[in-house]
């Protein structure tokens, strides 16, 4: 009986020390639990607040990147392609090739919290090899088009003013507005080819205009970020000068102003941020260290 009891006894007194140790881990492994989200901080580039709300971009922050866009359109381009047809088939045996490209760097300062001035160069180029069209109006009326080419290039620059606001307080995701009074130069050339005989025209234009650029912003990290951007409003002035087989002489002015959505404008653009004097790096390391982070 005295044996079956010290049995019982070391019994007990084992699982008594075996329960102790595991609370002790499980204390422990909660409390590294807790320090490591204690740790972990909410995505926040050390902006701050302002009576205004929410700071996205301080001020004497320096910007720059580059938005760019392409656009390529190949219609009836197979081997024994017939041409591509739409429009109901009115508009068929479409063989021709589009390209659209551009590019623009800028640069900005913020003159204010959220607020920035900058400027922007850009360069585009669009280029239409059209080999056959055929419209057709009705049984007994219709012509068709060949061997017509397009080609056009502009150089642009602007003066922009951007505001931005910070999405429900956020640092990492917000949405601007920026309005752009630009300019521009451009030359284009339409020609047709038959036989040894070259017929078209050459233009050159003026363009200047006020332009209001919605977008998005979204930063990956402290100091970059990625832009989308659509024109949507503008106001607008174009004068061209054509030339006609380098004889006859024309003149187009045009004015006006639109309001919308052009899928064809659309910009995507990466933008390299660099902040200064209480905001920059070095600054926010000093501030942590002071305050023993």
């Amino acid at each position: 009986m005295k044996l079956e009891k010290d049995y019982h006894f070391l019994i007990m007194k084992s699982f008594t020390i075996l329960a102790a140790l595991l609370l002790m881990c499980f204390s422990a492994m909660a409390q590294s639990q807790d320090e490591t989200s204690q740790k972990v901080e909410a995505f926040d580039r050390g902006l701050g607040q302002t009576l205004s709300g929410t700071v996205f971009v301080p001020k004497g922050t320096v910007a720059t990147g580059v938005s760019f866009s392409y656009k390529n359109i190949s219609l009836g381009e197979g081997g024994d392609d017939s041409g591509y047809s739409m429009l109901f088939g009115m508009l068929g045996g479409i063989k021709a090739n589009m390209s659209t490209f551009g590019i623009t760097p800028q640069v900005s300062y913020f003159v204010a919290d959220n607020l920035s001035l900058g400027l922007r160069l850009g360069y585009k180029r669009s280029t239409l090899g059209l080999g056959n069209a055929s419209l057709s109006i009705s049984d007994d009326m219709g012509f068709d088009i060949k061997d017509y080419n397009i080609f056009n290039h502009k150089y642009t620059g602007a003066f922009t003013f951007r505001y931005y606001l910070a999405l429900a307080g956020s640092k990492r995701f917000g949405i601007f507005v920026e309005a752009r009074l630009n300019g521009a130069y451009g030359q284009s050339k339409l020609w047709k080819q038959q036989g040894e005989d070259k017929y078209g025209s050459y233009s050159e234009s003026v363009e200047l205009g006020l332009n209001f650029v919605p977008g998005i912003c979204i930063f990956g990290n402290d100091n970059i970020a990625v832009e989308v951007a659509i024109g949507v409003l503008g106001l607008e002035y174009s004068k061209v000068d054509q030339y006609r087989n380098q004889v006859e002489h024309s003149i187009m002015t045009q004015s006006g102003a639109n309001f919308r959505i052009n899928p064809l404008s659309i910009e995507l653009g990466v933008c390299f941020y660099f902040y200064t004097g209480p905001h920059s790096k070095k600054a926010r390391q000093a501030n942590k260290q002071l305050k023993g982070v």
